[in-house]
């Protein structure tokens, strides 16, 4: 891939993202998008698969997946997209990719070939699935802690109980509808992918889609279709439509690789919430950065403004001011850069909102954007 190319590229994955990209970023986006947009296999989600095409995804990266002092990032990143995703496409998500930090193996053990039966294999299909159960630990945890550290009050129309058919995770007063998948599933293959990532897909995407609309069982036909040709086991039982009697929206959040999920809901509502403002440092401080690439030095304990993301260096005041003045070599913003590199002739990446023309091939009469058009639910839904 030449300089250019991969310049190019670098400036659609930077329009797409919310937040900084790490080094490992760009490549997590470009397997998305290409799974996503395979026409040899498929992906069972038409909604996603559409909003890739339509420039309706949206990409958060989090430093390492095992280190919670580097998950604040996260309530910043789904803050700021929820703040804008109305104004993005009725197909739209949020997909967040977790790093494992520079000294960190991943959970995940490799991916073996099974030749035979006996105690070799039998050891590594209960490594894979302990694997699958750890990653799960850390799901919950990772919601949980989004909810603590949320700062607004819980929907008056949302149950509190998961118990409930009609609860949803909220963010922000907002519902929803989260999905995980992570380098550990192997048998699920819908429900795997080489970055742990969480996708988020807020409740309004999927508003007048229900089970009964023709539209609706359009989409739920296509997915089902899809997730059987995907799949070695078989999820669809698992899977529920929103609202009904029987369905519990947290059972299809995190599917274990034997389609198969845990006992009850470790999610719990209202517990550990902050009570106030985080104590402000007097002589610790850190280093904030914006989507224009712009950089400034606040308060340690301080929250962030929307549209600012930590850029991962604190110290004193001055070593925050030298470590900007080491990087931040340009001050123009990104945006002014790119119209001035435009209009001297130089390649220039699509605007904000728009589908990256690097990776998509503007099919817009695929059957996966006529579906969408028409339906909108997650992977989650088909019954």
């Amino acid at each position: 891939m030449s300089a250019s190319i991969t310049d190019s590229y670098r400036e659609e994955v930077l329009d797409l993202a919310i937040g900084p990209v790490p080094e490992w970023g760009e490549a997590s986006v470009l397997n998305m998008m290409a799974t996503l947009q395979s026409d040899s296999e498929p992906f069972p989600c038409v909604f996603a698969v559409a909003a890739s095409r339509r420039g309706g995804l949206r990409f958060g990266f989090v430093d390492d997946l095992h280190d919670e002092r580097t998950w604040s990032r996260l309530p910043e990143i789904l803050a700021s997209y929820l703040a804008v995703y109305q104004t993005l496409s009725q197909d739209t998500s949020l997909i967040v990719f977790f790093g494992t930090g520079p000294d960190r193996e991943p959970d995940a053990s490799p991916a073996h070939t099974h030749t035979g039966t006996g105690t070799v294999a039998k050891e590594e299909q209960e490594e894979e699935q302990d694997a699958v159960l750890r990653y799960e630990r850390r799901f919950w945890s990772l919601l949980q802690y989004l909810h603590d550290n949320d700062g607004d009050p819980w929907p008056s129309d949302i149950p509190t109980d998961t118990d409930d058919p009609g609860w949803e995770f909220s963010f922000r007063g907002t519902p929803i509808f989260v999905v995980c998948n992570t380098p550990a599933h192997r048998r699920l293959r819908s429900r795997s992918n080489p970055v742990y990532t969480l996708t988020f897909q807020p409740r309004w995407v999927f508003e007048g889609l229900g089970a009964q609309t023709p539209r609706g069982a359009t989409a739920r036909r296509i997915i089902r279709e899809r997730l059987r040709r995907m799949d070695s086991v078989d999820s669809i039982p698992m899977l529920g439509s929103y609202g009904d009697p029987d369905n519990r929206e947290w059972k299809q959040y995190f599917l274990r690789d034997d389609a198969s999920v845990a006992d009850g809901c470790p999610f719990h509502t209202g517990t550990g919430r902050p009570t106030g403002r985080r104590p402000v440092a007097q002589d610790r401080f850190k280093v904030v950065v914006n989507d224009e690439l712009q950089f400034s030095v606040w308060p340690e304990g301080r929250r962030n403004a929307l549209g600012w993301f930590d850029a991962g260096v604190a110290g004193s005041r001055q070593e925050c001011l030298d470590r900007i003045e080491q990087t931040w070599t340009d001050l123009r913003p990104r945006s002014l850069r790119r119209t001035m590199a435009g209009s001297a002739g130089r390649p220039d990446g699509p605007s904000r909102g728009t589908a990256g023309h690097g990776w998509d091939r503007q099919r817009a009469g695929s059957a996966d954007a006529a579906t969408a058009a028409a339906a909108r639910e997650p992977v989650g839904v088909p019954t």
